[in-house]
């Protein structure tokens, strides 16, 4: 009996620690099998057995801090843009800027043998008969109003984009001058269509750069280092333009004692071969350097590095004002297209110029924008 009480309390105990083992042996199963969650989100969609949840949360990426802000089709025009860059991106497509339709040729579209002559290899500009000068003869003269100013626009850096040359010479007024760069693929093909359009001519004479370290204004810039005779060969490159040009317009650069003699060297030429030297530099060392019979003209009002809406407007007030004090003022831009837009919108505020009869007729009795458009060359007194 005794035996048999024993038998029946070793298979109570074996019986609970089966059931222990078991149990442990659950829960550590369970314990093993659960994974770290690396977040709340994983934890309840692993909770609800990957059922598809009520709401999805999408985290912001990291932010770029140094990513340019981006502008949207539509954005307010009140948001203040940050770079010129944003500026650019946001003005006006020039190729949908409404063309001009009273644009009228120039007399001379190609070379005049009578202005050209033949030195080395080049095909080069030259005195006329009877001391005509290149810079008149394929230059056009306007006939202004009485009690009107006189304000002359002149692209330079012009060819390089042939959307840019299509937008200018084809949507501006004739008589606005262009200054094509001396790289400017078929310049020759290029200068004679703006002239059929109406267009004074010239040459970009680049310098050398200012920061010779970290730029270089190419083989056809006067060189720092170049020799006299180099640098004659580069120049004579640049106005053998392959089509009637009136002169050069000289880029800002390195002028001082180490090019002083460089650049009275050009001057010279350009004084024995009749053409115009136009002046957009920034400071006044050119002035200082005469050269007899050189038909010069200095620019007013450069448009070239800031570019910001603000700035062009300024720049525009300014020139009126010289207009109005001088008589005349020469405006030299680079043909962005929020330039040539806003150059255009300009000019189109200038008030016609009627006879006194014309005004009688229609009842004007003040001019509001006296202001006249006229070819670089009229601007010139020698």
């Amino acid at each position: 009996m005794s035996g048999h009480r024993h038998n029946t309390k070793f298979l109570l105990f074996l019986g609970i620690v089966i059931v222990c083992v078991t149990m442990s042996g659950y829960f550590f199963a369970q314990h093993k099998s659960t994974p770290e969650f690396r977040s709340k989100i994983e934890r309840v969609l692993f909770e609800k057995k990957n059922k598809s949840p009520k709401y999805v949360l999408i985290l912001p990426d990291k932010k770029d801090y140094n990513a340019k802000p981006k502008l949207e089709k539509n954005q307010n025009e009140n948001v203040a843009l940050k770079t010129v860059e944003d500026f650019v991106r946001a003005a006006p497509l020039v190729g949908k800027l409404k063309q001009e339709n009273n644009l009228s040729s120039l007399e001379f579209i190609t070379n005049h043998p009578d202005f050209s002559e033949k030195k080395q290899n080049f095909i080069l500009p030259k005195i006329g008969p009877n001391g005509k000068k290149p810079w008149i003869a394929y230059g056009k003269h306007e006939n202004i109003a009485p009690n009107f100013y006189k304000v002359a626009i002149i692209f330079k850096n012009i060819g390089i984009d042939d959307h840019v040359f299509d937008a200018v010479t084809k949507s501006l007024p004739s008589n606005v001058s262009l200054s094509f760069s001396p790289y400017t693929v078929n310049r020759a093909e290029k200068i004679s269509m703006a002239r059929k359009l109406g267009h004074e001519t010239y040459m970009d004479l680049l310098l050398a750069s200012k920061n010779v370290l970290k730029a270089d204004n190419g083989p056809l810039s006067l060189g720092l280092t170049a020799s006299i005779e180099e640098n004659m060969q580069r120049f004579y490159n640049v106005i053998a333009a392959g089509a009637p040009i009136g002169g050069v317009l000289v880029v800002d650069g390195m002028i001082d004692e180490t090019t002083q003699q460089q650049v009275q060297t050009a001057m010279q030429e350009l004084s024995q071969r009749g053409l115009l030297m136009i002046d957009s530099t920034k400071e006044n060392l050119l002035d200082s350097m005469l050269e007899n019979n050189l038909a010069r003209k200095r620019a007013d009002i450069v448009i070239s590095e800031d570019i910001s809406p603000e700035t062009i407007q300024n720049l525009i007030f300014e020139a009126e004002k010289i207009a109005k004090t001088r008589g005349e003022v020469l405006i030299v831009a680079m043909p962005k297209p929020i330039v040539i837009t806003s150059l255009k919108n300009w000019v189109e505020t200038f008030s016609p110029q009627l006879s006194y009869e014309q005004m009688k007729e229609q009842n004007i009795t003040s001019i509001e924008r006296p202001f006249a458009l006229v070819p670089v060359s009229n601007l010139v007194v020698e």
